[in-house]
């Protein structure tokens, strides 16, 4: 500054540099992880949802990167082996469960030995989980816990409670309960005899049960476990085991994930040091390893929701990055018209097989229809699908806001962590 500028014009420059500087939005981030699902499932997707000439939110994300997700051990990654990467930024094992070497914390690719949700909460950020399945499912649990075991379900649970995330939403009651007490939705599943739902009252958590108590919470209560099902809030089985048990896909009681995502980001997006939000909808992938279509269709547009929430989070502040991605492609779900002009080819009710032995999923024997395109024309489709697991190869990575940059061309695994960071920190890692 110049000699000749007066003190009194230095300190109001001064003055308002650090007002505009206060003013800014913290540097937050949000990861949605829809998993098992690949650019062929968001594809099926937009036929159903939009149609072919429509856009999902999925689609508005400006940022896309072929993702290439191998483990130490596999070509294909695991639930919980993904989402050590995720968390960490490392490469792990197929049973990794945050944790390398039988249950110890690794070293982060930031240099600093814990996941990158506590190095968040290290730094004064708020942070939230939110799950489809059970909080201890890996998609969001290895984000705060660290395991020999997967199925470890219990230790889990209380290393998660130990984090202390600011809100926790999702299923696996049965795992903050101890055996021979019965919750809300069924019985306790523990057997340290610990009863976690008392400790997280204790610690100063409003504990509930159900989408209508999340509904009612008061706007004072920023401390939140939400325990929505007994394991998972969806149902799993293909369309015959569902409609035979009469059990919808999703159970009644709990919010959807978009619900989930929406009352998360009304609580801490304004908070002043920012936050990092993880998310998991987790039906996308086990309900594609059943081979139903319709409900794969079903809990993909709730993630579909989710994303466009996120958006207008993003829209609203610049600070924001997000990023979806899911670690693999599960059952190979494809869409296709082939065949469907000539009944010939293919009788009605369609098959349960194509020709060549892969199963044919439709809506009761009908083709589905896509929603109308430009000329309002439904045209008819039905799914194919490869397997019935986790594949390499056809999954997308995309996201908005400044560490969304990284996400371009083909990025590896752990570039979800470095992109998630660099939003966070306004870091570039090596």
């Amino acid at each position: 500054m110049p000699r000749s500028t007066p003190l009194f014009l230095a300190a109001a420059l001064a003055l308002a540099a650090s007002a505009a500087q206060a003013a800014d939005p913290a540097r937050s981030a949000i990861f949605l992880h829809p998993d098992g699902m690949g650019a062929n499932t968001w594809s099926a997707l937009r036929l159903s949802e939009v149609g072919p000439d429509g856009r999902l939110g999925w689609d508005a994300l400006p940022n896309a990167a072929v993702y290439v997700g191998p483990m130490l051990d596999s070509v294909n990654a695991s639930s919980n082996g993904g989402a050590t990467t995720h968390a960490y930024g490392i490469r792990a094992a197929l049973a990794s469960y945050g944790s390398l070497d039988g249950g110890s914390v690794p070293t982060a690719a930031s240099g600093q030995r814990m996941s990158l949700m506590r190095e968040a909460q290290a730094a004064g950020k708020k942070v939230a989980l939110l799950n489809s399945s059970s909080l201890t499912e890996p998609g969001t649990g290895a984000f705060l816990a660290s395991v020999a075991q997967r199925d470890d379900e219990a230790a889990i649970a209380a290393q998660i409670l130990q984090a202390r995330p600011d809100i926790a939403l999702g299923g696996g009651e049965g795992f903050f309960l101890p055996k021979g007490r019965t919750g809300r939705h069924g019985p306790g599943l523990r057997e340290d005899g610990r009863d976690l739902v008392r400790e997280a009252r204790k610690a100063g958590y409003a504990v509930v049960f159900t989408r209508d108590e999340l509904a009612r919470l008061p706007r004072d209560a920023r401390k939140v476990l939400g325990l929505f099902a007994h394991e998972e809030t969806f149902n799993e089985g293909d369309e015959a085991t569902l409609a035979r048990e009469g059990r919808p896909v999703f159970q009644p009681q709990a919010p959807r994930f978009d619900e989930m995502l929406d009352f998360i980001l009304d609580r801490i997006g304004d908070a002043p040091g920012g936050y990092l939000v993880v998310g998991n909808e987790e039906a996308t992938d086990n309900l594609s390893g059943e081979n139903n279509a319709p409900a794969v269709l079903e809990a993909a547009a709730g993630a579909d929701r989710a994303i466009r929430r996120a958006l207008q989070e993003a829209q609203r502040n610049p600070a924001l990055t997000v990023v979806v991605a899911s670690d693999s492609d599960n059952g190979g779900m494809n869409a296709t018209s082939d065949d469907l002009d000539d009944p010939a080819d293919l009788p009605r009710p369609l098959p349960a097989r194509t020709a060549v032995g892969s199963p044919l999923d439709s809506r009761d024997g009908e083709p589905f229809l896509a929603a109308p395109d430009a000329r309002g024309v439904r045209v008819p489709f039905y799914i194919t699908w490869a397997s019935d697991s986790d594949s390499a190869g056809g999954t997308v990575a995309r996201g908005i806001g400044p560490g969304a940059r990284l996400i371009q061309g083909t990025i590896d695994s752990t570039a979800i962590y470095r992109a998630l960071y660099l939003g966070l920190f306004d870091r570039t890692l090596p």
